[in-house]
């Protein structure tokens, strides 16, 4: 497994820093709310662990989620992941404040009641602000793998809410390297509402021949565990679901600044300035502004504010891409990357 990679989670500490002023402000610690935000703002963020914080202020805790870097473009979080060993039927582990981890990749591997079990109730799948879906699964029954991702509404909306269906997914997905299952195109039958089971209980369904199916059971098969197929024996599976927020319709709206702000030099390598351009002298005195790694830890450069603008110090900053966010006294208005040389 990748080293995990941590942040300060929610845990705000206050600090001041020297203005030409005498003025004090508050800086807190930001975590990304998920992997699509960590990629946006350092595409060089490898794979592996991160913190993360999926509704910010709110009440759900910060968690681990595994990151997916490189796959179309990087920025997958995954939120199903099941190692399924032959011969066994562990129960299926619904999360509702954490999300699943991953270790093994190959099958033949029995991961259950591990950090790697598991996968997120529709609650926690809302506050992961996603727009697409992706599906790899592969199993000891036979050589084809699942690799496909989709942008189609309906199955976004139903593994948020478990209400709806995936219907209309066999037209609408894009097959990524090494797909080569019958599903989802060979898709001829859809089930509905299946509350925090939408993910594992016939997302993708050909009437008794192709299935994606986990932890179930029938009369005509004691055991289900299925990955294009309908075995009626119970193989090694491996089953995974990834999300990702896209930028068109994700997070860069979401921090879409409300004021007009120009940072020059930006990369910079000792000293920059960032200024409001779009706000009175009197008005930017009272902003507040606090720094943050794109993982979400603090970081303190020396900050002069003056005449409408802050002059922000390197300092001890180490190269990278760091977080600038302006607020009033209310809400965020605002916020832009700082790149150090």
């Amino acid at each position: 497994m990748k080293k995990i990679i941590t942040s300060n989670s929610k845990l705000f500490l206050a600090l001041s820093f020297v203005s030409s002023f005498g003025f004090m402000s508050e800086l807190k610690a930001q975590v990304p709310k998920n992997c699509s935000e960590i990629h946006y703002f350092n595409p060089t963020a490898p794979s592996g662990v991160y913190v993360i914080d999926p509704d910010g202020s709110g009440p759900t805790p910060t968690m681990n989620c595994q990151c997916d870097m490189t796959t179309d473009g990087g920025g997958w979080s995954l939120v199903l992941n099941y190692n399924h060993l032959t011969n066994t039927n562990p129960a299926l582990k619904v999360r509702t404040d954490s999300l699943p981890l991953q270790n093994q990749t190959a099958l033949g591997f029995n991961e259950s009641g591990t950090v790697y079990w598991g996968h997120a109730d529709t609650s926690l799948m809302r506050k992961l602000g996603y727009d697409q879906v992706r599906f790899y699964g592969i199993t000891s029954g036979h050589s084809r793998a699942l690799n496909f991702k989709t942008s189609h509404a309906g199955t976004v909306s139903y593994f948020k809410t478990g209400i709806g269906s995936t219907s209309g997914i066999s037209t609408n997905f894009t097959a990524l390297a090494g797909h080569t299952t019958f599903l989802p195109a060979a898709i001829d039958m859809t089930t509905s509402n299946k509350g925090n089971y939408a993910m594992t209980e016939y997302p993708l369904w050909t009437g008794s021949t192709y299935h994606w199916y986990l932890g179930g059971t029938d009369p005509s098969c004691t055991v289900r565990w299925e990955v294009d197929d309908y075995p009626c024996n119970v193989p090694s599976t491996f089953h995974q679901i990834w999300v990702k927020q896209s930028i068109t319709t994700g997070f860069k709206e979401q921090k879409q600044s409300k004021l007009n702000i120009k940072v020059s030099p930006n990369p910079f390598n000792s000293v920059t300035t960032l200024y409001i351009l779009n706000a009175a002298s009197e008005k930017t005195e009272q902003y507040k502004i606090k720094f943050s790694t794109m993982l979400g830890a603090e970081v303190f450069p020396t900050v002069i504010r003056k005449d409408g603008a802050f002059t922000i110090e390197k300092g001890s900053l180490s190269s990278g891409v760091y977080f600038c966010e302006i607020s009033d006294e209310t809400n965020v208005v605002s916020v832009t990357k700082l790149i150090v040389e």
